[in-house]
C-alpha cells in the first residue's frame, strides 16, 4: 500500500481519537456540568470548534480514499484544516485558567493533562495532513 493510500486512513484514525479525547471529559465526569462549561469555552475560540473539525477532518481524509474527490483536493483541504485544528487546539490549551483546570474535585485529578493531551493528538492530525499532502504533491 502506496503512502498516499495509507495516510488518509491515519489522519481519519487520528481525527476520531481527536474527538474521543477532546470529549473524554464530558463522558468521564459526573455532576460538574457548570465547570465542564467553563472549561471547554475557555480561551477566546473554546474547543467545540476543534471537536467539530475533528469530525469534519475524518470525513474529509475518507472522501479521498473512496475516490469520492480529488486526491489534490483532499490533501489541500486537510493541511488547511489540521493546521487550524492544531492552533486552536494550543490557543484553547494555553488559554484555560487555573482556576477553571483546578477547580474539579480531587478524583478528577488527571484533567490537568488533558489539554496537552488534546494538544498532542491534534498534532498528530496536523502531521498526517501534512504527510498526506507531501505524498499527493
Amino acid at each position: 500500500m502506496d503512502s498516499d493510500q495509507l495516510v488518509p486512513y491515519l489522519g481519519a484514525v487520528g481525527c476520531v481519537l481527536l474527538v474521543i479525547v477532546a470529549a473524554a471529559p464530558f463522558a468521564v465526569i459526573d455532576g460538574q456540568s457548570e465547570l465542564l462549561s467553563s472549561y471547554y469555552a475557555s480561551g477566546p475560540l473554546g474547543l467545540t470548534g476543534v471537536i467539530f473539525l475533528g469530525v469534519l477532518g475524518a470525513v474529509i481524509f475518507l472522501s479521498s480514499v473512496r475516490g469520492r474527490a480529488d486526491a489534490a483536493l483532499v490533501a489541500g483541504i486537510m493541511l488547511v484544516v489540521g493546521l487550524t485544528t492544531f492552533l486552536l487546539t494550543a490557543l484553547w490549551a494555553v488559554s484555560i485558567e487555573s482556576t477553571v483546570l483546578f477547580s474539579f474535585p480531587p478524583e478528577y485529578s488527571l484533567l490537568e493533562y488533558h489539554p496537552w493531551v488534546t494538544l498532542g493528538v491534534s498534532g498528530l492530525v496536523a502531521a498526517a495532513s501534512g504527510a498526506y499532502a507531501a505524498a499527493v504533491y
